[in-house]
Order: C-alpha cells, then structure tokens, then sequence
C-alpha cells in the first residue's frame, strides 16, 4: 500500500512538473514574441525615419536606438533581420545607408560573434548578412567555411566571396575541396549575373580542377559567356572517362557552335553510353545534316527504341515533307521486331 501511494505520489508530482513545464514554455513564448512584435514597429518606424524623413537627427537617434532598444540578444537578432529585409528591397543610395546603419549600430560585432559559435545555422546566417550588407571581414575568417560539412554554410560562403569580388569572383574554388551541388552551382551562376559587376572570369583555368563538379560547372560557364577562345582546350573532354562532363563538353560545344565537332563523335558513336548517344544525336540535329544523321542510323541496334525514336524525331525534323511515311515504315519496323 505504501509503495502504491509513494507511486502515485511520484506520478502525480511528475504531471504537474511536466504540465507546469508546458504552461511555462507557452507562457514564455508569448512573452517572447509580444518582445519581437514590439521591436519590429518600432524598427520599421525608426528605419522609415531614418531613410526617408529628411529632419531626422542621424547621428542622436542612432545612439539613442543603439542605448535603449539593443539590450537583449532578441532586440539584436529582430533589429538584424529586420534591416536585412529592408536592404534587401532597396537599392542605391538607400542601400547604402542601411549598410552605414548597420555599422553604427555595433551590429556588426554581434554578427562576428555569431560566426563563431558554433552551430552551422548560426554560422549561416551571419556570413549571409555579411555579403547581404557588403561587410568585408579578413578573408581567412569566411575560408574555413569553405569546405564545411553543411550545403548550406559552404554556399553562403560561396555567395560571400563572390559578392563582394571586384575581379576574379570564383577565386574561392581553388581552395574547394568538397563537390559543388546542383544548387551551389545554380546560385553562383545566377549571383554571377546580378551581383557580380566586373569582367568575367576565365572559366578554363579551372578545367583542370581536382573536383568533377568543378570541372563540369566551369565547361557549362565556358558556353554561357560565350568564350570561343576556350574551344580547343574543351576538346579532350568529349572524351573523357566521366559521362557527365563528356555530356557537359558536347552541350557546350553545340551552344558554340563548333560545327566540326560531328567529323569527332559521330564516328566513335558506337563507344558511347546511351546517354551520351542521346547527346550526340542532338548534337546533328542542331549543327548537322540529314546525311549526317543517316551516318549514325546505321549503328543504332533495331532493338534499342529509346535511340530509334529520337533518331525518327529527328529525321522528321529533317524531312517535314516525308514525315508520314517515315513514321508509318518506323511502326513497321517495330511491329515486325516485336
């Protein structure tokens, strides 16, 4: 009986600690976030002041927000995010103001602090608000988040370096040693366009790197930005063991053009993949002939329907005036295998 009652006494004692708990957090949380809801309209009345009314007193309201209203790391964090948002839908001279705001404020101290803690998020956040605001820091301090176990630290990192290059933006793959995902590749090819403003790189210097991806991404930019003068040092890659980056090679090619680029693969169409066959088939029908696509014809096996249907789109495309009648001996053909 005892025992019994020593048991519920534990598992009543447990419920209430456990409820209490509960209540606390939600409390908690409220309170918090009453706190967010009242730093974010004061900063938005304080940064619509600051920006656009022309009596604002700078230099005594920055120091009086600054004293009173940057007390807790909660105040920091919303004051932080809240000017990122502003300079994100901002640009030139009001831009620039808020990156003037946000040194004034001592923010950026918090932010260095914050890239040191610890926890990839953290870590995160704090290099985007640095390229975000334009603020350099010594190179050696974004580096190490190079080749950092995280996506999403390494392309920040990325992004980092690349906005705020004058000159040779992708200097920081010669210090990456980790593959660059499809995603790291798509959103340095896009901060390239629209936050890059210098000349652009030489990608081939990077065709030799130790890192596939890296070699396939800088054959991809070679065709983007239309570097011609790159054509012979893209060659040895349309036959290279890697099928990506022979695809990758072939596709650049096309995109410039090369026509004497057929006279190479088609002959050796046989020793392909079926994805780079796929490749190469596109590649006649873009820069070649009707008498080059029939030079492939005859090394595409009767069985394989995959390559005979593009190659029947293509001889379509080739002769509009047949297309019936090539179609109709194609669903002979296929009929009789079967």
């Amino acid at each position: 009986m005892k025992w019994n009652i020593l048991f519920s006494l534990v598992f009543l004692a447990l419920a209430i600690s456990f409820f209490a708990v509960i209540i606390w957090i939600r409390i908690y949380k409220n309170i918090r976030n009453e706190k967010k809801k009242k730093q974010q309209e004061l900063l938005i009345d304080f940064l619509n002041s600051f920006l656009f009314d022309e009596d604002f007193d700078k230099e005594s309201q920055i120091e009086y927000f600054k004293k009173e209203h940057l007390k807790s790391s909660l105040e920091i964090k919303v004051t932080i995010k809240e000017i990122l948002h502003f300079h994100e839908n901002l640009k030139g001279e009001s831009a620039r103001e808020l990156e003037f705001l946000f040194r004034k404020l001592g923010l950026v101290d918090f932010i260095l602090i914050d890239l040191n803690k610890g926890s990839w998020y953290t870590t995160a956040r704090a290099i985007n608000a640095l390229s975000e605001l334009g603020i350099e820091v010594p190179d050696h301090k974004i580096e190490v988040y190079l080749n950092e176990s995280r996506n999403e630290v390494r392309q920040q990192s990325q992004l980092y370096f690349l906005k705020l290059a004058e000159e040779n933006p992708l200097a920081f793959l010669n210090k990456t040693v980790r593959p660059l995902t499809t995603w790291q590749q798509i959103y340095i090819e896009n901060a390239l366009k629209n936050f890059y403003k210098g000349t652009p790189p030489d990608f081939s210097q990077w065709l030799e790197h130790d890192l596939s991806s890296v070699v396939e991404f800088s054959i991809r930019m070679i065709a983007r930005y239309n570097q011609f003068e790159h054509i012979e040092k893209l060659l040895p890659y349309i036959k290279h063991h890697n099928d990506i980056i022979k695809w990758e090679a072939i596709n650049s090619l096309v995109s410039l053009e090369y026509t004497e680029l057929l006279e190479i693969i088609i002959p050796d169409f046989m020793n392909n993949s079926k994805l780079i066959k796929l490749q190469i088939l596109e590649a006649v029908k873009l820069l070649g002939s009707y008498e080059d696509l029939k030079r492939i014809g005859d090394q595409i096996e009767t069985t394989d329907w995959e390559l005979r249907i593009k190659y029947l789109n293509i001889e379509q495309d080739f002769l509009p005036d047949k297309k019936e009648r090539i179609y109709s001996q194609f669903m002979l053909e296929k009929q009789f295998s079967i």
